[in-house]
């Protein structure tokens, strides 16, 4: 029997007894207490009950990596090596990561000294070098150059092609593109917007400039999205750029929703993503049996709901499991409030997804490729924000419903619906592929 049948069932059979669920906000919880009037189901992804030991995992899969030779043997032909980290969301799992894959360096490496990480910024981010040092464990202290990518410093880097598909220049970091053996370091989980984390993103957004990521990120505010979609013209876009800035090889892993290690993949950076990928959907996977009135959904709390922008994604999940019409409760702090400057543009501006499509083609600015999925999900559901956003912005920019905890927000949503006797509950709609169960 299905988990999630059983766990309905059990509430049936209990006459829906009480319940209480604690969602993932910020860096803490809000609880949410559930009286006997719901029929309540958790729609819960997979979770991981044998934990790899990081170490011994990793030096097996790099030694016998998909598609390319032992790592040991392309490392000791090489003069230098660039590990790139993607942005982090296990924060103690990629420190372990990346000082496991750094023990592997200087011992196989011809030229140990001679290794730089490069890690990430977003356009109009500010972080300290010391700070991202203290993230990534300290890797200064072990001798190796850490360079921060910044997309809008123009100076730092170079053109390098077109994209055959849609034209997009590739401009790329210099610190990169001169070491000898490029390695990308990431997760891979579900994502609406680039259908899955992980492989392609070690270059694109995380090497490349600002006209190259904008040019990208235009194709998800025009074209099809959705969770492993991986053939949508903004993907292909992606791969292609990864190939023509030559990423070489990829180490990237899967973790369930708790953040427990689940698999490491290592090779040729496609084909040894795409066995991620399958990996992360297997995970991700979670059953449900019925579409519910009402849905509870949080972004899985600090980083992923830092700003509304990137916490929205998780709506995808919770529109799966409600009725069309129904409503749905999203937990997320946002405690640096909305996001990209684009994404309210798009919510001020326009008025459905359509107009927020159509001046895309010809005014296109990051964040309202966001704004256009934000007004497909309000067209048809009912959405209750509970956050640190402002009231007022929440009501009249973001055509929503603030609460100030998420007991409110089931009232509220509640009151929304003529019947709401289900409810849906996602504590990580970010890291959940609902699947409806047929029995």
């Amino acid at each position: 029997m299905n988990s999630n049948f059983k766990r309905w069932t059990e509430h049936l059979s209990a006459e829906c007894v009480d319940m209480r669920v604690d969602l993932r906000y910020g860096e803490g919880s809000l609880p949410l207490e559930l009286s006997h009037r719901f029929i309540v189901e958790q729609v819960i992804p997979q979770v991981v009950t044998k934990h790899p030991n990081l170490p011994s995992e990793l030096l097996r899969v790099i030694e016998s990596p998909t598609d390319s030779p032992p790592f040991s043997h392309r490392v000791s032909e090489v003069d230098s090596v660039v590990i790139v980290v993607n942005r982090i969301e296990q924060h103690e799992l990629v420190e372990e990561l990346l000082h496991s894959l750094l023990n592997n360096v200087e011992t196989f490496s011809f030229n140990p000294d001679n290794v730089a990480i490069i890690y990430p910024l977003y356009p109009e981010e500010r972080t300290p070098h010391g700070e991202v040092d203290d993230l990534l464990g300290n890797p200064e202290s072990r001798g190796h150059l850490l360079h921060l990518h910044q997309p809008s410093k123009n100076e730092s880097l170079k053109y390098v092609g077109d994209t055959p598909s849609n034209s997009t220049p590739v401009h790329v970091n210099e610190c990169y593109l001169s070491a000898d053996m490029k390695i990308g370091l990431g997760e891979v989980r579900p994502d609406v917007f680039y259908g899955a984390t992980g492989g392609r993103m070690s270059v694109i957004p995380s090497v490349s400039g600002l006209r190259t990521i904008n040019r990208n990120t235009k194709l998800r505010a025009t074209g099809d999205i959705g969770h492993f979609n991986l053939d949508s013209i903004s993907c292909v876009d992606m791969l292609e750029i990864s190939r023509l800035a030559g990423l070489d090889f990829i180490i990237n892993y899967v973790s369930d929703w708790q953040g427990n290690l689940a698999h490491i993949v290592a090779g040729e950076p496609y084909s040894s993503w795409l066995s991620g990928v399958d990996y992360s959907k297997s995970l991700a996977k979670a059953e449900y049996t019925k579409r519910a009135d009402i849905a509870v959904v949080s972004a899985g709390g600090s980083p992923n709901d830092s700003t509304l922008y990137d916490a929205i994604d998780c709506l995808s999940a919770a529109c799966e499991v409600t009725e069309y019409g129904g409503s749905i409760v999203l937990v997320a702090e946002c405690a640096e409030n909305l996001g990209p400057k684009g994404f309210l543009r798009g919510m001020s501006e326009f008025s459905s997804e359509v107009e927020v499509t159509t001046a895309a083609e010809s005014d296109f600015e990051i964040g309202m490729e966001k704004a256009r999925f934000f007004w497909n999900v309000l067209h048809s559901r009912n959405v209750v924000i509970c956050s640190r956003l402002r009231e007022s912005l929440v009501e009249e920019r973001l055509h929503c419903t603030p609460v100030k905890d998420p007991q409110e927000g089931i009232e509220v949503a509640q009151n929304m619906l003529a019947a709401s006797k289900k409810v849906a509950i996602l504590n990580d709609g970010l890291r959940t592929k609902p699947i409806l169960s047929i029995k």
